[in-house]
Order: structure tokens, then C-alpha cells, then sequence
């Protein structure tokens, strides 16, 4: 057996416990890292790593930070998908027998960063999943706030990875009996850590939170999530709010993919600077309302009468300039409530945090008496909390130290008896200096101070060269000699000291109970805080699109029942962007007569521009915003879905046209008459015959079938033909001027199919070699007039419908064991099978 020190005996006994995590071991005024944690640790930090005597022949690796800076550390290694736990002394060293008590006192997680997000308008998740054997049961919580809440999905593994994409899922908790093959392709995600629990009771602290919550395999993975936090962070959840459930058919849907390729909240392109629609349209004064926003634009609403609201609460603010003004100024003094009163249940919170908190309750009647008109009334009904605002008012000085262990918060006249121990303190200090002023009246050494150090306490410093001037009779006693001078302390100074430093003593430890107290008063109103928190993001949103549509000129959406009338409508962001060079606004019309669009044009001719343009329109209608029309009639949609641009999923080893498939697939699947589909030249990935039947059969099944409304951009010419076989089919031509073999775009969308495809005249603009482009047009003509006529039949062959209804009944079957089932589950997947039949 290798014998170890008694302190590296004891780092290994709690290593053991967390194998998964990187150990932050504290060592007086350093955390240290040993053996492989300090290898995996030093090459991600750039730390040096050394050695450690530990009781064996071999120094053992170790590797360190200093404490005060150990945040940005952990942080850092948070984000490369590392787990910290953080070990810490338990008592005093001065006091303690034999080795120091040390143990875990919070693992920090990819899913449970709290303290060091380094973007506070971002929301980092942590879900717990249950597999029920038909479906998956999620719990999803963002522990920065308390947000939680619960989702059901069906037992695929690409709609659960799209999911937890969608959800920005940073780590899920799994039990260990969790099929293995899940994981794998979990793990294959990249940036999303795996975690284990099995333990899915719920405590009764929490019963409140999760009372909607009836069905037992969601309360199994609440439980789970619990059980999890619990374990690392070491402590009850006094911020959890309560659970809400989030059903698909609530919100507009839309897969991972298509929030991608519309660029609602994430660019495109990893590391892009371009602007996406959530960016462009936040105007929020606060971070809380910026989260809000991003959720709103990736969730927008079916429900036309809470869609309504909104509009009706964005249209007064537009009409009342000076009323949105003052608002803009009172919200500007809004903090981050979410994550403050978050750090005060956790027990992480400082006085600067009381202030924010104390400032933002200050500006709320301001906020609720600007808001005019009935619409807002409800809104209005939250507790405006000034009771907790007058507790705070006068508590804390104007800028109060960081740490609550220093003294130095409270202002005078807050509480007696710290004002009673701060006139002690202020009484020696002041006897100090007229100590002084005696002193150098006695020994007429006018160079004479008296200086205070943590080591020595206070002390009589005399320079080299007036030291002889001390007498015996001065009861100097000498302390410490210096190179430039000598430091002495007298018996009434020794005295004096233990007075005044126990009066600080007193004082530190009097205002750290009096902030314990204080945050406990605090706690007391957190429900009431997370609901005046949620109602102060809502406002902000409110002036944020309210800001925008007034000043980019946007007007109001009417919603239809089936068709699409919008005149003159512009994609938002490139509208702004555009301001020297004019965007060129188009119209849109779709009934049933004309279901789906064939659009055909060169490429850069705006094609792609005028889906994407068409798809943001509905976004900001179905989330409550006005939108960049002259006109805009819409039905309510209930799925939106994409196949734009060509992006080949390399990590996951797919190719583009294995991605376009899968999308379409998607897409065909669970589109219905209430969807929009945009597919962006669909069959490119494969040869030209394949590439062409295949976008002919799905533009038929989408006729057929599912009666969609499509916009189908494409280069095969042939397809316009569709238009004299399918009734509902229609083709528009992005307008194209040529002179002299030049091509100006001209970014007009216009009825009919395009002449030709202007592909060499486009080559032209991006400069290929002459004798490239010379090459290319004897070619074309040699192929025109060799031009093999594709045998195609436009006679509409019978198409049904895939039964997905059916479909899916048989895959939740199939899935399923029947002798793992207990009672309960049988009859909740009677229920579910009952819900997909309807």
C-alpha cells in the first residue's frame, strides 16, 4: 500500500466522491489541483504544473490558483464543459486539532453556472430526462433565475437532440440505467454534458412548486432535476419558481434547423458578427427583458387573443412618443431582479446586490403610473413592494465593499447598537491622534507618527535620525527596527489597541448579522419578487418592439383565416441595413388557388431574401410586434418549416443532400394545411434527374396531401410546368434586366417563370477567367442544341397522405414492454394513445 500524507489522505477520501469533476482543493490562500486533475487543469489554463511531496518517493502533479481569482478559472474550465467541485476549509486553522476539515461545498456544472455568466442576456439550461419507453419526459431549469419547466416528446432521438439544441441545454441528468445508445448520440452533440442521479423523490419544499404538475413520469424527472441540484450545490433551492408545463401545440413550432437558417437568435455562421432578429430587435433597458425577447422570438404565439394583447399594449406605446420616453428612462434603472434575488436565495449575494435591488423597486411606480390605457391593467396589478423598498432605502452606505465580511455597509442611524460600537471605534481612533499630537510635544520630534499593520497592531514610528532623542523616561518599549527607522509601542497604546480592535471585531460581526437578517426578511418576498420580475421584462419587451416599429415605420398584422395578403413587405434587418441603397419591398398572395409559389431566377437575385423575408414577417406578426409592411394579412400558422442554404453537417458525418433530406423529411412529416414550408432549391445535393423528380414529387405530395402554404425556390426549369397540371401551384420570377450580356438584379419578385438562368452572366460578376467564361458559352450552345427533352408526365399520379397518426400509434407500441410497465404507466399511455388518436 502507498502511504500518503494525512492531507493528501484526505484530498484522495473526497476525490473519491468526484471522479467526474476537476477538484478545487483549498490550501490556505490557494486552491491546489493534484495528480490528473492538475495535468488536465494546466494544459487548459495555461498553469505550470509541479510536484508535490506527498509522503511517496515521486512528487505527486499539482497545480494552483489563488483563491480571489479562482472564478475566472473555474469559469473558464465551466466552458470548455468541465465540472469544478470546490473544497474549502470547514474551520479555523488556529483553532483546529490536528488536520483541517475540508470537504465539498458546491460543484459548479456547465448547467448550474450561477455566479460567473460572462453574458448576462444569455440563458444556460440543465435538463433531467426520464425515457417512458413511448416518449421522454424532460425537466429543464435555468438555474441563474429558477425558470423551470416541463416538456413530454416522443421517443426520437433526433427530435430529443433538437430539442435540447433548441433549449441551449448545456447538460443533462440521466439515471445510469439510461439507454446506452442515447447517450452515445447525446455525447455526440459535442457541447453537452452527461450527468447521472437516481434519486427522483421530490422533497416536501417543493411539493408547492410542481402542484400542475400530475402525470408521475414528469414529477420523475422534476425529482431527478431536484435530487441533482441538490447534490451540487449543497443546499435547499429557495429560488426555483414554479413549474410550468410547455406544450408543442402552445407556440409556433420550429425545429433547431429553421431557427438557425431564419438566424432568429444565432447567426448562421459560428463566430459571425451578423446581425440575427433578436439582436436587432433588442432594445431592452434590462437583461431580464433581453431574455425575455430572445424567448419570445424563438416561441412565438398561436393564440390569437393573447397575440392581440400584445399588439394592442406595443400600438399605445408607438402613439404616445413622450409616455415610451419616460418609460425607456425608468426601466434604464431597472437591475437584473431575476438573478439578483437568485443570489440572495443561495446565500451568494452582497450589499451592492440590496442597492440594485432597493434602486430597481424604486423606479416600479413610476413604471406601472406611465403605462396608460386598460390594456396594461393587468400588468399593473402586480405588488409594487414598497414596503421591502422602505426596509432597504437607508440600509447601506453608497458604495459598500464587495465582501459582507469586512464592515463598512451599513449607513449610521440604521441600527443602535452598531452605531453604539461605531462611536467606540470612531472614540479610539480619535484618542489615537491625539496621542500622537502628545507624543510629539514630549519628545519634540516633530517626524513622530503613530501606524497601524495586521502583524504588529498599532505602534510609535521614529525616523533613524531623531532616535536618540528617546528617554528612558518616554516608557518606549522597542518592537521593530526598520532600515530607515525604529517602531515602539507603550503600555497605554497596547491597551488602547485591544479596545478599539475589539470594537471592530464587534462592529464586523454586528453588520454581518444584521445583512443575514436582512437577507432573510428579503427571502420572505421572493414569490412576490419573481412575479414583479417577470411583469418588469414583459414591459421592457413592450418598449423594446414598441421603439422599434415607431421608428422603422411598421404597421399593424390582421390576421385571416386562410389567406396571405401582404403588400410591400421587407425583410427587417437588411431594410435597416440597406439605408444609401433602397431595399426593394415585395408582395405576396396565397390562397387557395395559390398554395405554393415555384420561384424561379439567377442566384443573388434575391430568391432566398424574399422566403426568408416572408418567414420574419410571421415571426414578428405571431410574437406581437407590428411588421415592415404596407400591408399584412395573415392566417395564424402553427409550424414553420426550412430548408435554406447548404450547409454540410460535417460532425455528425452527413452530407448536404443527407441534411436536405432529413429536413424535408421532417417537414413532410408533421407539416399541416395551417404550416408554412420554405424550401430553398430542394435537389441540388444530387445529380440533375434525381435532384428534379424529387422536388416534382414533393411539391405534388404538398399539393395533394398536406396543403401547405410553400414558397419553392428553384433552378429546374422544368418544374414550372407543374403550374399547368396542379391547380393550387403558381410560379413568380425574381426580375432580372440584361444589357449586353450584363446582368443587373433588379430584386423584384414578379408573376411567371423566369427566361433562363443567367449563370454564366453571374460568373461574369464574380470575375472567372475570360477564357473561362468564353468556354462556357460555346459549351452551352453546343448543349442547348443537343438538348435532350426530359420525358416527364405531369399527370398527377394518386397521392395519400402517410398516416402519421397511425404511424406514430405503431412506433409508441413497439417501443414499449408491457411487463415493465406498472399500472400507473399502462394507463397513462392509454390516455396518451387516446390524445394522438384525436
Amino acid at each position: 500500500m502507498v502511504k500518503y500524507t494525512p492531507m493528501m489522505e484526505q484530498y484522495l477520501e473526497v476525490k473519491k466522491g468526484y471522479l467526474d469533476a476537476l477538484v478545487f482543493y483549498r490550501l490556505g490562500d490557494f486552491y491546489e489541483m493534484f495528480f490528473d486533475d492538475a495535468k488536465i487543469a494546466s494544459s487548459e489554463l495555461d498553469l505550470v504544473l509541479t510536484g508535490r511531496n506527498a509522503g511517496v518517493e515521486e512528487k505527486v502533479p499539482m497545480c494552483g490558483v489563488p483563491h480571489h481569482a479562482a472564478a475566472t478559472y473555474i469559469q473558464r474550465l465551466v466552458q470548455k464543459g468541465y465540472k469544478v467541485a470546490i473544497v474549502e476549509q470547514l474551520e479555523d486553522p488556529s483553532t483546529a486539532q490536528g488536520i483541517v476539515k475540508r470537504d465539498v461545498i458546491k460543484v459548479v456544472t456547465p448547467g448550474t453556472v450561477m455566479d460567473d455568466l460572462t453574458d448576462e442576456k444569455n440563458s444556460i439550461y440543465l435538463a433531467s430526462i426520464i425515457d417512458y419507453q413511448y416518449g421522454f419526459a424532460l425537466s429543464v431549469v435555468e438555474m441563474s433565475t429558477g425558470e423551470t419547466f416541463i416538456k413530454n416528446v416522443n421517443r426520437n432521438w433526433f427530435v430529443l437532440t433538437q430539442t435540447i439544441l433548441k433549449n441551449n441545454i448545456k447538460e443533462v441528468v440521466v439515471k445510469s440505467s439510461f439507454d446506452e445508445k442515447g447517450v452515445k448520440i447525446l455525447r455526440e452533440l459535442g457541447n453537452v454534458v452527461i450527468s447521472y442521479c437516481d434519486e427522483t423523490s421530490i422533497e416536501a419544499q417543493y411539493i408547492e412548486l410542481c402542484e400542475e404538475v400530475k402525470e408521475e413520469r414528469n414529477r420523475e424527472a422534476y425529482g431527478l432535476m431536484l435530487h441533482y441540484l441538490e447534490a451540487t450545490q449543497k443546499k435547499m433551492l429557495g429560488h426555483l419558481q414554479l413549474v410550468e408545463i410547455e406544450r408543442e401545440d402552445d407556440v409556433l413550432y420550429m425545429d433547431f434547423s429553421t431557427q438557425q437558417n431564419l438566424e432568429l437568435v444565432i447567426p448562421l455562421r459560428a463566430q459571425s458578427k451578423s446581425e440575427t432578429l433578436w439582436s436587432f430587435m433588442d432594445r431592452c433597458q434590462s437583461a431580464m427583458g433581453s431574455r425575455l425577447l430572445k424567448k419570445w422570438v424563438e416561441k412565438p404565439l398561436v393564440d390569437k387573443k393573447k397575440i392581440e394583447l400584445r399588439l394592442d399594449r406595443v400600438e399605445i406605446l408607438m402613439k404616445d412618443f413622450i409616455a415610451r420616453e419616460e418609460l425607456k428612462e425608468n426601466l434604464s434603472k431597472v437591475y437584473d431582479v431575476q438573478r439578483l434575488i437568485a443570489r440572495v436565495a443561495m446565500g451568494s449575494a452582497n450589499a451592492m446586490d440590496c442597492i440594485r435591488l432597493q434602486k430597481t423597486l424604486n423606479a416600479v411606480p413610476a413604471i406601472f403610473d406611465g403605462l396608460k390605457g386598460e390594456v396594461f391593467d393587468e400588468l399593473k396589478k402586480g405588488d409594487r413592494l414598497q414596503d421591502l423598498h422602505a426596509q432597504l432605502e437607508h440600509a447601506f452606505v453608497e458604495n459598500p465593499p464587495l465582501s459582507t465580511k469586512e464592515g463598512g455597509m451599513f449607513q449610521d442611524g440604521y441600527d443602535a447598537e452598531l452605531d453604539e460600537i461605531r462611536i467606540i471605534q470612531r472614540q479610539g481612533k480619535d484618542w489615537i491622534l491625539q496621542l500622537e499630537n502628545a507624543e510629539k510635544e514630549k519628545t519634540g520630534i516633530r517626524t513622530l507618527k503613530i501606524g497601524y499593520n495586521r502583524v504588529f497592531g498599532y505602534y510609535i514610528e521614529v525616523s533613524k535620525g531623531a532616535n536618540s532623542q528617546i528617554k528612558d523616561e518616554f516608557g518606549y518599549i522597542r518592537k521593530q527596527t526598520l532600515t530607515n527607522c525604529e517602531r515602539y509601542v507603550t503600555q497605554d497604546l497596547k491597551e488602547k489597541e485591544d479596545a478599539i480592535l475589539h470594537a471592530e471585531e464587534r462592529s464586523v460581526r454586528r453588520e454581518l448579522q444584521l445583512f443575514q437578517e436582512l437577507l432573510e426578511k428579503i427571502k420572505g418576498y421572493l414569490p412576490k419578487l419573481q412575479k414583479l420580475a417577470a411583469i418588469l421584462s414583459e414591459i421592457d419587451c413592450y418598449y423594446a418592439m414598441s421603439s422599434l416599429c415607431s421608428e422603422q415605420g411598421y404597421i399593424r398584422p390582421v390576421f385571416t383565416d386562410k389567406d396571405v395578403n401582404i403588400v410591400q413587405g421587407r425583410h427587417p434587418i437588411l431594410d435597416k441595413m440597406m439605408k444609401e441603397k433602397r431595399y426593394v419591398a415585395n408582395d405576396l398572395m396565397m390562397n387557395d388557388e395559390n398554395e405554393i409559389l415555384i420561384i424561379t431566377g439567377p442566384n443573388m437575385g434575391g430568391k432566398s431574401t424574399y422566403m426568408r423575408q416572408v418567414a420574419l414577417n410571421v415571426v414578428l406578426a405571431q410574437m406581437g410586434c407590428f411588421v415592415p409592411c404596407k400591408k399584412c394579412e395573415i392566417p395564424l400558422f402553427d409550424k414553420i418549416f426550412t430548408r435554406i442554404g447548404a450547409n454540410d453537417d460535417i460532425l455528425s458525418g452527413q452530407s448536404t443532400f443527407m441534411v436536405e433530406m432529413s429536413e424535408a423529411n421532417h417537414a413532410l412529416t408533421f407539416a399541416t394545411e395551417k404550416s408554412l414550408i420554405l424550401f430553398d432549391e430542394i435537389g441540388r445535393g444530387t445529380s440533375t434527374y434525381d435532384g428534379m423528380a424529387l422536388a416534382q414529387a414533393m411539391i405534388e405530395y404538398i399539393s395533394t396531401c398536406i396543403h401547405a402554404k410553400t414558397l419553392f425556390s428553384t433552378h429546374y426549369h422544368e418544374l414550372t410546368a407543374l403550374e399547368d397540371s396542379i391547380s393550387c401551384v403558381k410560379n413568380v420570377h425574381v426580375e432580372v434586366h440584361e444589357e449586353d450580356d450584363h446582368v443587373t438584379f433588379m430584386y423584384r419578385v414578379k408573376k411567371g417563370k423566369a427566361d433562363r438562368s443567367y449563370g454564366i452572366n453571374v460568373a461574369k460578376l464574380a470575375k472567372l477567367p475570360d477564357s473561362v467564361l468564353s468556354r462556357a458559352k460555346d459549351l452551352l450552345k453546343e448543349l442547348e442544341s443537343h438538348k435532350r427533352v426530359v420525358q416527364q408526365s405531369y399527370q398527377i399520379v394518386e397521392l395519400k397522405k402517410e398516416a402519421t397518426k397511425e404511424t406514430k400509434i405503431v412506433e409508441m407500441l413497439d417501443q414499449v414492454n408491457p411487463n415493465e410497465l406498472t399500472p400507473i404507466q399502462a394507463l397513462q399511455m392509454i390516455i396518451d394513445l387516446k390524445d394522438n388518436l384525436k
